[in-house]
C-alpha cells in the first residue's frame, strides 16, 4: 500500500494510478483517505475512495465512493469525483466528465445515423406498413407541408432542412460508457446501425415527409409570382438592416398608410401582418385607414424605411400593353 501525507498533488495521484499499486492511503488528521483500484475490464480500473481510521483500518460500515474510471491505455481518469481534502489541486477536466462523454457519444451516433440514411435507403423498407405512420405522412402532406415549405423559403434555406435529422438520444449510458471508451468509433457504428435496424419504418416515414417538403419547396421556387418571394425579400431586408423599429407603407383597398412597427413583426414567415407591434398613435392611423382588427398581406406592403433609407420597395406592377394589329395589316370596312 502506498502512503502519502495529506494533501497530495494531482501529479502524485496520477502517478499512483499509473503504477502497479492497487491501494493508496493518504494520511490526514483525524482520519485517512483510502483509495483503491478495482479492475472492471481489461485496461479499465474503477477507482473508489473511503475514509479509514487513524490506524489505517477500514470498517465494513464505511461507504465506498466512486471516484472515476481509469483508462490505462490513455493514462487518463474519466468521470472523476475526487475529495479535495485528499487531492488539493485537482481540477476537473470538462471533456472527461460523464456528461461530456454522453454528449459526445450521442452526437457521434446521430452523425453516423444521418450519414448512413442521407446517403441511401438500402437499409430501409420500400413502403410503410404501420397504419399510424401512413396516416402521419398523409396528414403532413395535407395539413403541415405547405406552411413548412413557406417557412423554409422565408426563414432559412433548403440545405439542412431537406436532410434527415436523427432524434437519437440517451441520458444514461451505464456500462455502455466502457464500451464507448474502449472502442469509440466501432461502438458508435454498431449503435447507429442497431438504431437504424430498430427504427426502419419511422426513419422511412421521416424521409417521405422530407420528399413532400422538397416537392412543395420546389413548386414555390418554380413560381416567380408566388408572394412568398416578396416575403423573403422583406424578411431579409429587415434583418440585414439591424433595425429595431421601421416604417412600413401599406396600400390596401384603395387606402394607404405609413406606420411605425417593430422590425421583428416583418421578419420571418407570416400568413398576414397586423398593427399589434405599432405604437398607439400609429395603430390609430392604421385603423382609420383600414378598419379595426384588419390585417394586411405581403402584397400590400409598398415600402419599408429605416431612418432615411429605404430598405424595401415593391416593384411596380407590370402594365400589359393593348395588342395592336400587326404592321402592314389593313382592315377594310364597307359593303357591296
Amino acid at each position: 500500500m502506498d502512503k502519502q501525507n495529506t494533501p497530495i498533488t494531482t501529479e502524485q495521484f496520477m502517478e499512483w494510478l499509473r503504477n502497479g499499486q492497487n491501494t493508496l492511503d493518504v494520511c490526514s488528521n483525524p482520519h485517512h483517505d483510502y483509495f483503491v483500484k478495482l479492475p472492471k475490464r481489461d485496461g479499465i480500473d474503477y477507482i473508489f475512495h473511503q475514509f479509514s481510521s487513524q490506524d489505517g483500518s477500514v470498517s465494513r460500515d464505511t461507504d465506498l465512493h466512486f471516484c472515476g474510471l481509469y483508462m490505462k491505455s490513455e493514462q487518463k481518469l474519466y468521470c472523476a469525483n475526487l475529495p479535495v481534502c485528499a487531492v488539493s489541486d485537482w481540477k476537473t477536466n470538462p471533456a472527461a466528465t460523464e456528461r461530456s462523454l454522453n454528449r459526445d457519444f450521442c452526437r457521434s451516433v446521430k452523425e453516423r445515423i444521418e450519414d448512413v440514411v442521407n446517403n441511401g435507403r438500402v437499409w430501409l423498407p420500400t413502403e410503410l406498413s404501420d397504419k399510424k405512420l401512413i396516416e402521419e405522412v398523409a396528414d403532413y402532406r395535407e395539413i403541415y407541408a405547405d406552411e413548412a415549405a413557406a417557412r423554409l423559403l422565408v426563414e432559412s434555406g433548403p440545405v439542412k432542412s431537406l436532410q434527415f435529422e436523427s432524434q437519437y438520444n440517451v441520458t444514461d449510458m451505464d456500462d455502455s460508457l466502457l464500451d464507448y471508451l474502449q472502442d469509440r468509433e466501432g461502438f458508435v457504428d454498431r449503435t447507429a446501425m442497431a438504431y437504424i435496424s430498430l427504427h426502419r419504418e419511422e426513419i422511412l416515414a421521416e424521409l417521405m415527409k422530407i420528399d413532400i417538403l422538397r416537392e412543395k419547396y420546389d413548386a414555390i421556387l418554380a413560381d416567380p409570382d408566388n408572394p412568398l418571394h416578396k416575403m423573403r425579400q422583406i424578411s431579409d431586408a429587415v434583418r440585414a438592416s439591424g433595425a429595431y423599429t421601421v416604417r412600413v407603407t401599406i396600400e390596401k383597398d384603395g387606402a394607404q398608410a405609413t406606420i411605425r412597427t417593430l422590425a421583428r413583426s416583418l421578419s420571418g414567415y407570416h400568413p398576414t401582418y397586423d398593427d399589434l407591434d405599432a405604437p398607439t398613435a400609429d395603430r390609430k392611423i392604421y385603423r382609420e385607414a383600414f378598419g379595426s382588427l384588419a390585417s394586411y398581406s405581403v402584397e400590400n406592403v409598398r415600402a419599408i424605411t429605416y431612418g432615411r433609407r429605404t430598405i424595401y420597395e415593391a416593384s411596380a406592377p407590370e402594365v400589359k400593353q393593348a395588342e395592336m394589329p400587326a404592321k402592314g395589316f389593313t382592315m377594310t370596312m364597307g359593303g357591296m
